[in-house]
């Protein structure tokens, strides 16, 4: 008696046996492109490969003779980066444990991601925590893991929670991959990326966490729901404004999404409660850890003191993303910098609102609450950067954080992501007609935008790249629509948005003269033996301030992140007369000498501080400082001469504080 094959059993047995290989490359597989997303992030560890620009010229020991290898030129307008975000990361991997920040300086571990030994900030700032492996790795391979590990998350998480959404996997690659490419992410060294990937690999893990509940499969929804909470729990840090900007929406429709399932509501719930318990147990844990520094920087004149309304920008600041390529080429824009031109695909909401116009959807009444919390999260943050809020617009919560033109520059994230999610529920027939019109909508737009970019702030830029660009943007919008189904539109797409931007940045391999050059091996030993004694530095040199902290020396002058420290502060101004100029956050400490006099502490009305004072005055003020680096020579009563570096092609005179 032979016994009858089930439907479908002949095809199950036919995949059963497929090779491990052949499983890997069938059609509709993503552990193809699952593969290459890790493959890619090892070799560059391991290569020691990033896109950071600590190369810069003033930056080196000797910028004629510079050492290692980069590829392209480090542009200066990136000096958050190479001032402060990789010296401290570099200065982690010297010390081991938390960076040699000034002195003058409060707790700065939110700001950057850093621990400074707290439990919960350990592992909420886990990436902060990776960097203590240079004990035992390369410090250009642990840098290189810290560089590129958000864009690692980004393409592994964003693809499967826009799947767990009801979006198409291949649409999640789309989504993560013009994140990626984002002119803002471009010139605003993937700071984006970070900002948004972490919070979206939680909030798939809360997800999973449901999924795995329903199948009974309880340890491992707990621990998805345990390490979901930890990455939620680092929301509110780094740059606030742009990280509750991006991630509150994901988390909102994470939470909607989970709560709207067809399934038990004990379930629902204990996912969401789970997740939401660890979330709220770390970060407050963490804050609590930090809240010295957070104090600090919400009391400062800048930018803890600041509110924002809603207004309107320039139609280019908002759709020019595809048209400034011209920037590679060393082309500083008019009034504004690169960074602030750079933005997301903003274009994005156009063809949002011409789909749901005109198309037509295949999508479950249940699901329809999370996409349209995207969604309406997007056109509201659009609509704080396209008009005016008036007195109002500071009275509202979380937005007041974020100044208009930051918005614009990132709000395309959440359009991106929304409009995924849209045409991954698209009905395949009658595509056409709103792909047409998003193709010319799209392309008009942007050819308005690239003209308005011509006339005010990029005069480089020729018709033929507006009228290029524009084309351009529009077939993509087109394809998009029309053919969204095929894994090769995904791919297209991608390599036209990489054409704005493939050399905005250096390729830098190793870690350059920040920490191969003499200067910076002489500099990390003497780090080690200031920490051990307790001793500070001080410099009137930004560049040889920059060089301290990567490798390890405890500064008085340079980065001051998180507000001021004040009992510190009022060593050097007892009085608080200079309160204004010392009560910054996000900024940086100047030095410079003078002979006699008191000290003068002024500010550029942002984030640097100057101050000017005699550096016995100062010795005798904190006597701490026990060493005295300046870029000129100096004869005072209180110095004794040590010794001679060389830094930026110029000699800095080291002195020892003479008791």
């Amino acid at each position: 008696m032979t016994q009858a094959k089930l439907p479908g059993s002949s095809a199950r047995a036919g995949v059963a046996r497929l090779s491990p290989i052949e499983r890997f490359l069938r059609p509709g597989s993503d552990r193809l492109a699952t593969g290459a997303v890790v493959v890619s992030y090892v070799l560059l560890v391991l290569l020691g490969v990033t896109t950071s620009s600590i190369g810069i010229d003033h930056l080196r020991q000797d910028p004629s003779q510079p050492l290692g290898l980069q590829f392209g030129e480090a542009n200066s307008i990136r000096s958050d980066e190479y001032n402060a975000y990789s010296p401290i990361a570099l200065s982690v991997i010297a010390t081991g444990g938390a960076p040699t920040l000034s002195l003058l300086g409060a707790q700065a571990d939110v700001v950057h991601r850093f621990t400074s030994g707290g439990f919960f900030e350990s592992f909420v700032f886990f990436d902060g925590t990776l960097l203590r492996t240079a004990a035992f790795v390369p410090d250009a391979m642990v840098f290189a893991a810290h560089w590129w590990l958000p864009s690692l998350v980004l393409f592994l998480a964003l693809p499967r929670w826009i799947t767990a959404l009801g979006g198409k996997r291949h649409l999640g690659y789309l989504a993560a991959g013009l994140i990626f490419l984002a002119p803002a992410s471009a010139w605003w060294s993937l700071m984006p990326v970070a900002l948004i990937s972490y919070t979206v690999a939680g909030c798939y893990l809360m997800i999973k966490a449901h999924d795995l509940l329903d199948r009974r499969k309880n340890l491992p929804a707990a621990a998805a729901a345990l390490f979901g909470g930890i990455l939620i729990a680092g929301l509110p840090s780094f740059y606030t404004p742009w990280s509750l900007l991006l991630g509150v929406p994901v988390l909102l429709a994470s939470v909607i999404h989970v709560l709207t399932r067809p399934t038990p509501w004990r379930q629902r719930w204990l996912s969401v409660a789970g997740t939401g318990a660890v979330a709220a147990v770390f970060g407050v844990g963490m804050l609590l850890e930090n809240r010295a520094g957070l104090t600090a920087l919400l009391t400062t004149v800048y930018p803890g003191s600041r509110r924002s309304t809603g207004e309107a920008q320039d139609v280019e600041l908002l759709f020019g993303a595809p048209l400034l390529g011209v920037m590679q080429d060393d082309v500083p824009p008019l009034f504004l910098n690169q960074s602030e031109l750079g933005t997301a695909y903003t274009s994005s909401f156009c063809v949002v609102v011409i789909l749901l116009a005109g198309a037509r959807f295949v999508i479950h009444r249940r699901d329809v609450a999370a996409t349209a919390t995207i969604l309406v999260s997007g056109f509201v943050a659009l609509l704080w950067a396209s008009a005016n809020w008036g007195a109002i617009g500071e009275l509202v919560p979380l937005l007041n954080r974020v100044t208009p033109i930051r918005a614009a520059q990132v709000v395309g994230v959440l359009g991106v992501i929304g409009l995924v999610l849209l045409i991954s529920r698209l009905v395949e027939a009658n595509r056409l007609r709103p792909a047409l019109v998003s193709g010319i909508v799209v392309g008009a737009v942007t050819a308005y935008a690239g003209s308005r970019l011509q006339a005010n702030y990029l005069p480089d830029l020729s018709l033929t790249g507006i009228v290029v660009g524009s084309l351009a943007t529009g077939a993509c919008a087109f394809l998009v629509v029309r053919y969204g189904d095929r894994r090769w539109v995904t791919a297209v797409v991608l390599l036209l948005a990489l054409i704005p931007v493939y050399r905005a940045n250096p390729v830098l391999v190793g870690l350059g003269d920040l920490r191969d050059s003499q200067t910076a091996t002489e500099l990390r030993d003497a780090g080690d033996q200031a920490r051990r004694e307790g001793d500070v530095w001080v410099s009137n040199s930004g560049s040889f301030d920059t060089v301290m902290l990567a490798n390890g020396v405890p500064t008085l002058s340079g980065l001051q992140r998180s507000g001021p420290d004040k009992e510190v502060w009022r060593a050097l101004d007892p009085e608080n007369t200079s309160e204004e100029a010392w009560n910054r956050g996000g900024g940086y400490i100047s030095f410079s000498w003078k002979s006699d006099g008191p000290a003068e502490i002024t500010t550029n009305g942002f984030d640097v501080t100057y101050v000017s004072i005699d550096p016995c005055e100062l010795a005798n003020a904190l006597p701490a400082v026990a060493v005295i680096a300046s870029a000129t020579e100096l004869d005072l009563p209180c110095l004794e001469a040590k010794s001679r570096l060389q830094w930026a092609g110029n000699s800095v005179f080291l002195y020892s504080v003479d008791g």
